[in-house]
């Protein structure tokens, strides 16, 4: 006796999601258990399967009748049964130089886990060091409300044709392009907005000490034949654009997704691949991670690996170099937040032209050198009990205050209004001349505050430790206020911002008048409105402290 035949417990074929990741799918309806867990749509084909000849009697069945009136054609006619998108996908007999031109037009919905990593370093290898926080971030973004992202249509097998022709992300040979009568755009309606918002606003953040605007200028040209560098910018540019609208941030993901399934092949190589295209890529994915609520630092620790097993690139002039210092300055900042050391090797800087040219950007970059250098020596690497060398710093502090003395007169203020009263004016208003003073008088401010607070004394009476802390307390408000002042007097250096938005949360505890937090408080809403960062957690944090101490000074 045969047993009784059991029901299927799921669809033949399951959802494009559960079929990707080669996950076992359900029959629930509106949508399977992992989509359901996942919070995206539960998209399904259609259960049928064709038998060729099944259940035809006879060859004739196939045939039309006679007698079956047909409609008169009035012109010709031309069958189309698919579209170039359609086409592309299962055409994959043509030539992988072919398929890569076609795959920077095409996009599928495809899990971006279901491709393979098939290359992975030995623990030994330089480069695999520099894996480890992308690949956290990789896993992490897939393990998001929404995982699936822009993936370029291509054959299954290597990922890294689709890096560069030659086999690396940021070939010096460019590939060629495919000649045809028809010429097809390089983006989308979308993605051609999300290069010019990129170019016109995010990219002079990242040149705001570069003369020759490389992240203007050079990246965006490269991006049109990198794949990576240009998913890395959509997914920067579509985070700033959706700024104001409190939505998921579906898109930028995606294009994060995607961009970090092109750089991890690159990152697996020989340093020979790890290109000055790599480095500017993860730098502004560093960027786009910044402006997260919870920064989990994966590409700030991409960026310095990268810095301190390739040096060259910290002195090697053109997009490299530049690259490098915004590299820098963003190690500046967590160092600022988490009062730790830099992660980046300052060795590697050591040979730029910065420290030899006599223009005003030289002279901004040589201050953001000198912090980075205080910082070092301000801070711990152990984070155990603090052993500052004080003569070194005090080296250092000379340095600092020579920068000031020699700068150049175009970093002194065309207009100075010191703080006042009235509600409208308790940070100073300082205007200068261009964006690149601004960074440069920022960061020598922020330079005498980590100096103030480290160097200082520890008198052994308790009534003479009371009053040098008030003292210092008093130039660290002082010196506080005057970055503030600085980031919302000129408008046009959006990043000093960021910078004053560090600088408020390391310490934003010294200012005790309530109309004083206000201002700050204010400044903090402008830079997220016009920045797009979000800054929630650190209004909530400065409120905690200020309600700890409600006393005026």
């Amino acid at each position: 006796m045969f047993p009784a035949t059991r029901r299927r417990s799921r669809l033949i074929t399951g959802c494009q999601r559960c079929r990707a990741r080669h996950l076992k799918c359900d029959t629930n309806l509106p949508s399977c258990a992992h989509c359901h867990r996942a919070g995206i749509d539960c998209k399904r084909g259609f259960n049928v399967r064709f038998r060729r000849g099944l259940n035809l009697p006879t060859e004739t069945a196939t045939a039309f009748p006679g007698q079956d009136l047909w409609p008169d054609l009035l012109g010709s006619v031309e069958f189309l049964d698919e579209t170039q998108a359609i086409q592309r996908l299962y055409e994959v007999g043509r030539s992988p130089q072919l398929l890569d031109d076609d795959c920077r037009f095409v996009w599928s919905p495809c899990d971006l886990s279901s491709s393979p990593f098939t290359d992975n370093p030995s623990p030994g290898h330089p480069a695999g060091s520099m894996l480890d926080g992308h690949r956290s971030v990789c896993v992490s973004a897939g393990q998001s409300s929404h995982d699936s992202g822009p993936v370029a249509v291509r054959a299954r097998g290597s990922i890294r044709p689709i890096i560069g022709h030659s086999g690396a992300l940021g070939t010096n040979s460019p590939p060629s392009i495919k000649q045809s009568t028809t010429h097809q755009p390089a983006f989308s309606a979308r993605e051609a907005i999300l290069m010019r918002n990129f170019v016109e606003n995010m990219a002079l953040w990242a040149d705001i000490t570069d003369p020759d605007r490389h992240f203007e200028t050079d990246v965006p040209v490269k991006a049109v034949q990198e794949p990576a560098l240009r998913s890395a910018i959509f997914a920067f540019s579509s985070r700033h654009i959706d700024r104001q609208r409190r939505v998921d941030a579906s898109e930028a993901l995606q294009y994060h997704n995607h961009c970090l399934q092109l750089l991890i092949p690159a990152l697996s190589g020989s340093s020979a691949d790890i290109t000055d295209v790599v480095l500017a890529t993860v730098a502004i994915l560093r960027q786009h991670e910044e402006m997260e609520p919870d920064d989990n630092q994966f590409h700030l620790a991409g960026t310095a690996r990268i810095l301190n097993t390739i040096s060259s690139f910290g002195s090697s002039g053109g997009l490299g170099e530049a690259a490098a210092w915004l590299c820098l300055r963003e190690d500046i900042y967590i160092s600022l937040i988490s009062q730790k050391p830099l992660r980046t090797n300052l060795e590697s800087f050591h040979r730029s032209t910065v420290f030899v040219r006599n223009d005003d950007f030289a002279w901004a970059s040589r201050m953001v050198f000198l912090l980075a250098k205080v910082l070092s020596g301000a801070f711990n690497p152990g984070g155990h009990e603090p052993s500052v060398d004080l003569s070194g710093l005090q080296g250092l502090a000379q340095e600092v205050e020579a920068w000031n003395n020699a700068k150049p007169a175009s970093f002194d203020a065309i207009r100075s209004v010191p703080r006042g009263k009235d509600v409208q004016q308790r940070l100073p208003e300082i205007w200068m001349l261009l964006p690149v003073h601004v960074v440069g008088a920022q960061y020598y401010h922020i330079a005498k505050i980590v100096l103030a607070v480290t160097t200082c004394p520890s008198p052994a009476l308790v009534a003479q430790n009371f009053q040098v802390s008030r003292q210092i307390e008093k130039v660290v408000r002082y010196h506080l206020f005057m970055v503030l002042g600085l980031a919302k007097s000129n408008s046009k250096a959006e990043n000093t911002l960021f910078t004053a938005r560090h600088s408020l949360v390391a310490w934003g505890w010294v200012i005790r008048r309530r109309e004083d937090q206000e201002a700050a408080e204010a400044l903090l809403r402008e830079m997220e409105t016009r920045t797009g960062w979000d800054v929630t957690q650190a209004i909530q944090a400065l409120r905690e402290q200020w309600a700890d101490d409600d006393s005026d000074c």
